[in-house]
């Protein structure tokens, strides 16, 4: 997983996790899942139908009482294709497409819709229903079994109800009886075909849920699904608002298999890769029914956990979760909601900061170990007048042509927690990681709000556009903003105007961390120069990476990020 997609996480999470912590749901110490419903498809992005196969071999049933009775098995690499029973059209290429009645059907072809017509009465089993639709067959009619909490045997794939009455007749005729009932669609129902698309059987049940599963001989029991692997079992559902519904129900351990990756490259050190897995387990237990209305806990996207299956694992990761097994993170007895992200650069931030609520282990902290040549560690922005105007427009705002951007106040940990905007006709001001999302592109927000402005604007180039100037002490992080301060030099004191001014504030090793390059900005342009990659809220990556070198162990870490945790 590329760090890229790891930032978008720690953006898209936030409200998932926020929620979690302020509801009642939070999961007392004593009660701990095994087992995790991951949604892998679902709501808009459900599909039609879905792949499965196994190299050694699959079974396709349901589970009853806790045991689970087969239906279908299926050889090693061959696919078992499940599809919505819906209405479809097929393409001159041969390609099956969904499509809305209501709306009119999108092109001339071959359509098949979710009306049927039932052959006879119930029958016992799987065997028998199979066994009839078999003799069927030899009339020259296409004949499968259905299970709807009993056995039966159905013909067709009508688009509407009057083709399915008027192919009754024919039936009669070929097959010398009368016993033909038209089925109605049913929001319920899946059809199973074997890797040559014969349908092999319909599943409708309305109490047991159709699941699939790799056979006794796949050791791993991995399953593939639409070509991805997956440890565990497939359950699919379809609801009104996900009619494709695919969960891969697995071990919470397992599942950190293929989260843990994702999240961390598996080159970190140990003990950094050790206090991920514990903060993502800590997440996944207190994610318990977060889509409960999909019948599942946590998806396989940003908006929970990044979670890539089997074909993400890898040995180190693996061994993290291995050697901190049930291992997370409490407060006073109960679950944390952790946060983490990429880089501090050099400070996290107070939670009341980001998103405004005072939770007691979400506190600045100083994040020492940070390695300066991280991946955004450091980085530059630059905007015109009209990269900000159009931010402000795709966002429904319209202030005028833009004069100024100024930040006008900073949090003690030296992050911009109040931008204002003016232009020719108007400002606005953007408050904590609002900041981050307006001054962001399209789907990501700006690597963080640890950051200082210079602009080529007289007007733009007032208080607040200079330089911050962090400066730990002995009693924690102040602020200092360089704009207007008083500076002593060979030729006496003097006041900085601006950063274009040339001052600059060099650390031990004669890096500039503050001022200008000696360089002008361009008139209406506004130059960001940050640190940082992230919200800032709870555990850096890359400071954790930097106290494992340091011979800190994920407990000590976890400790460090989180204040008055305990790790368990």
């Amino acid at each position: 997983m590329g760090r890229g997609s790891r930032f978008f996480t720690w953006i898209l999470v936030i409200i998932s996790v926020f929620i979690i912590f302020f509801s009642d749901t939070n999961v007392l110490a004593a009660t701990y899942p095994e087992t995790v419903r991951v949604g892998l498809y679902f709501g808009t992005s459900s599909a039609p139908s879905v792949a499965l196969n196994s190299a050694g071999g699959l079974e396709l049933g349901y589970y009853k009482n806790g045991e689970f009775s087969a239906i279908l098995t299926e050889a090693g690499n061959k696919q078992i294709i499940i599809r919505k029973d819906s209405y479809f059209i097929k393409s001159p290429s041969g390609a099956l497409t969904e499509y809305n009645p209501t709306e009119g059907i999108p092109y001339s072809g071959e359509t098949f819709g979710p009306y049927h017509i039932q052959i006879g009465e119930k029958v016992s089993d799987y065997a028998s229903a199979q066994s009839f639709a078999n003799q069927i067959k030899e009339s020259g009619i296409y004949a499968y079994p259905v299970f709807e909490d009993g056995w039966f045997v159905w013909t067709g794939f009508y688009g509407d109800a009057g083709k399915a009455a008027a192919d009754v007749k024919n039936l009669a005729s070929k097959l010398d009886a009368s016993d033909f009932t038209v089925i109605e669609p049913a929001g319920n129902r899946f059809i199973v075909y074997n890797s040559d698309f014969e349908a092999r059987l319909i599943y409708g049940s309305k109490n047991l849920r159709l699941s699939a599963r790799p056979n006794s001989s796949n050791n791993p029991k991995i399953l593939s699904v639409n070509g991805r692997q997956y440890r565990g079992e497939i359950e699919l559902r379809r609801f009104t608002d996900s009619d494709m519904t695919v969960i891969n129900v697995l071990s919470i351990e397992e599942y950190l298999y293929g989260v843990v990756p994702a999240e961390l490259e598996s080159t970190a050190p140990i003990e950094a890769l050790k206090a991920q897995t514990v903060a993502a387990r800590t997440y996944v237990y207190l994610s318990m029914g977060n889509y409960s209305k999909w019948d599942f806990d946590v998806v396989n996207t940003v908006a929970s956990q990044v979670y890539g299956g089997y074909e993400l694992e890898r040995a180190s990761s693996n061994q993290a979760v291995n050697e901190t097994k049930g291992t997370k993170v409490l407060y006073n007895g109960r679950l944390a909601s952790l946060f983490y992200f990429s880089s501090s650069g050099g400070m996290t931030e107070d939670n009341t900061n980001v998103w405004g609520a005072d939770i007691p282990y979400l506190k600045s902290v100083e994040d020492p170990y940070e390695s300066g040549s991280s991946y955004n560690y450091n980085w530059i922005k630059t905007f015109t007048a009209e990269d900000i105007k159009m931010k402000l427009f795709l966002s429904g705002v319209e202030i005028g042509d833009i004069i100024s951007m100024t930040a006008e106040e900073y949090t003690p940990a030296g992050r911009v927690n109040k931008l204002k905007i003016t232009g020719t006709k108007d400002s606005i001001i953007y408050y904590k990681e609002d900041i981050r999302k307006i001054l962001g592109d399209s789907g990501s927000y700006l690597p963080s709000r640890m950051f200082t402005i210079n602009s080529g604007n007289s007007s733009g180039g007032g208080s607040g556009t200079g330089s911050v100037l962090s400066v730990v002490t002995a009693d924690g992080k102040s602020t200092v903003n360089l704009n207007g301060a008083t500076v002593v030099s060979a030729s006496g004191t003097s006041e900085i105007k601006s950063v274009q001014s040339g001052v600059k504030i060099l650390g031990a090793d004669s890096s500039v961390i503050a001022g200008s390059s000696g360089t002008n900005v361009a008139s209406n342009t506004w130059v960001l120069t940050g640190k940082g990659w992230g919200h800032a809220v709870g555990m850096s990556q890359e400071g954790a990476k930097g106290f494992a070198q340091k011979g800190y162990t994920y407990d000590k870490i976890l400790m460090h990020y989180f204040t008055g945790v305990t790790v368990e």
